[in-house]
């Protein structure tokens, strides 16, 4: 008696909310559009990596490389020459916060290891988040 009771409520109920309909402003549907093209059109955003190694003498740089490799494999990094120095950096976050509890444990092995702000590629946050 009490289950079929629930379902003529939950389908009474059900009907109620079907009939709902929303009007959304035009102003409010343009403004959504340009952002959802701008974002389509912006490959990178503002975001944020871990500079494990800053050094001007390229075989430090590397071996701090093979380092983190036998370390952590499945991390994949990029290294730059801004001279005169050479920068690893790894990771891809979208916030500070996010990489935190990683840098920590870095900073073991990588004492100098910072954060950094950095443009990304969406599609690389994507890719790391999903490691």
């Amino acid at each position: 008696m009490r289950i079929s009771l629930f379902i003529i409520c939950l389908l009474t109920f059900g009907n109620l909310f079907s009939q709902v309909t929303i009007k959304e402003d035009p102003n409010v549907s343009r403004i959504m559009n340009a952002y959802e093209t701008f974002n389509k059109e912006e490959p990178t955003v503002r975001g944020w990596r871990i500079q494990i190694l800053t050094t001007n003498d390229r075989s430090n740089m590397e071996a701090g490389v093979k380092r983190f490799e036998r370390l952590y494999p499945h991390i994949d990094f990029k290294w730059e020459h801004n001279p005169p120095y050479y920068q690893v950096r790894i990771g891809a976050y979208e916030k500070k916060a996010e990489l935190e509890a990683f840098l920590l444990e870095l900073k073991q092995e990588f004492p100098s290891a910072i954060p950094v702000q950095d443009d990304i590629q969406k599609t690389e946050i994507l890719k790391f988040n999903a490691q």
